[in-house]
């Protein structure tokens, strides 16, 4: 799971450094399943995907090696009452999911989190990508991620996932995109459209 959406994440990420997209708006809140969300408070995002499952939003890079998207998503995680139990699941099934083929786990660290109102797991990972798509001329290009997996406090059952991506050769995450992804994520507001 930890690695769930790459696939989906890495097509798009070669759209994120060319603007085919509409433009995402700074600060604008979509609906999904379940949450509100606002896209980043920044220019030159651009709206990828959106639908009652989730949301992508991806970043006009500069240098075209560099990827950083920013996504929320909703999926079901049933059988797990007591949050002790969903937790254990899903970081079981995070490490279980990744593609040791293509990824080399530089650090992961995983720390129960409450966000806005909703239990959570926080997340921040570093991997090494040998299978990059990018134009970078590196062996592997370092992908990190930092995120949040939250029980929807009306059904928990109900799971929406934060997470921001970058891509770069550069192993360091700038601390401009690490304050932006702190602003998506509590951008986040929990909502009881459907989610009974």
């Amino acid at each position: 799971m930890k690695y769930l959406v790459i696939l989906f994440a890495i097509g798009l990420s070669a759209c994120a450094s060319k603007p085919n997209f509409p433009q995402a708006g700074i600060g604008q809140t979509y609906e999904i399943l379940g949450a509100t969300i606002s896209s980043p408070n920044e220019p030159n995002w651009y709206l990828m995907q959106h639908d009652q499952m989730g949301i992508f939003f991806g970043k006009e890079m500069t240098s075209k090696t560099d990827s950083l998207i920013a996504n929320a998503w909703v999926f079901g995680v049933g059988g797990h009452e007591d949050d002790d139990s969903f937790f254990d699941y899903v970081i079981a099934e995070r490490e279980r999911n990744d593609d040791k083929t293509r990824f080399v786990d530089r650090g992961v660290k995983n720390n129960r989190a409450t966000l806005n109102g909703s239990a959570c797991i926080k997340y921040v990972t570093i991997a090494e990508d040998h299978a990059s798509k990018s134009k970078s001329s590196q062996p592997f290009q370092y992908f990190s991620t930092m995120g949040y997996i939250c029980r929807h406090p009306g059904n928990k059952s109900v799971v929406i996932q934060l997470e921001v991506s970058y891509r770069s050769d550069l192993q360091n995450v700038p601390d401009g995109i690490t304050l932006m992804s702190d602003q998506f994520f509590n951008s986040i507001e929990f909502i009881n459209n459907k989610v009974k």
